[in-house]
């Protein structure tokens, strides 16, 4: 047990034991906080807190099983306002997070947005609420094949805020982490 201030926050001894334990030898990959180094760094350098939970403005931000803070899009969206990062507990964008300077050409995390075929366009039912959703024009639906419009994705102008994801009524969207971060 750590304290902060007159806060006590009780932090797991080892949470890989526990997952043992449960037979998940394999850690699965989570959404964290924008802009964090990586996994490794940022649980060990994370004191769960809890602190960017009650920071954040969405209210996107939860514990896993872990104990650990992570973003659940079906929630909501990030705005990237960053009163997460900036009530955490590590100095400002060091240590845990990447560096302040280096944050305009970095997306927020290393994933990209995939649209499953549970997508009800690409099961020929009209539906475009993803695509009203997008603020950036990332997500369009053009004629293919079919009578019904189907969704394409330019996936470099994503800023990966998440508002589509909430928005699909068939949970068809999702963020899968890039296979070089895997």
């Amino acid at each position: 047990m750590s304290t902060n201030n007159t806060k006590t926050v009780e932090r797991l001894a080892d949470p890989s034991r526990r997952r043992f334990f449960r037979g998940r030898v394999k850690t699965k990959h989570e959404l964290r906080l924008p802009w964090v180094i990586n996994e490794a760094v940022f649980t060990s350098g994370c004191t769960q807190c809890q602190d960017c939970i009650s920071s954040c403005e969405s209210n996107i931000i939860v514990k896993d099983e872990d104990g650990f803070p992570k973003i659940d899009f079906s929630l909501g969206e990030c705005t990237f306002c960053n009163k997460c990062i900036e009530s955490c507990e590590q100095p400002l964008f060091s240590g845990v997070f990447t560096e302040e300077n280096t944050l305009k050409n970095k997306k927020a995390w290393p994933v990209t947005l995939e649209i499953s075929d549970k997508c009800l366009a690409k099961n020929n039912i009209y539906c475009q609420s993803c695509r009203d959703e997008c603020e950036t024009s990332v997500i369009k639906f053009n004629y293919l094949n079919s009578s019904i419009p189907q969704p394409s994705l330019n996936d470099l102008d994503c800023t990966q805020c998440g508002a589509c994801i909430k928005s699909c009524p068939q949970d068809a969207i999702a963020f899968n982490f890039d296979q070089t971060t895997v």
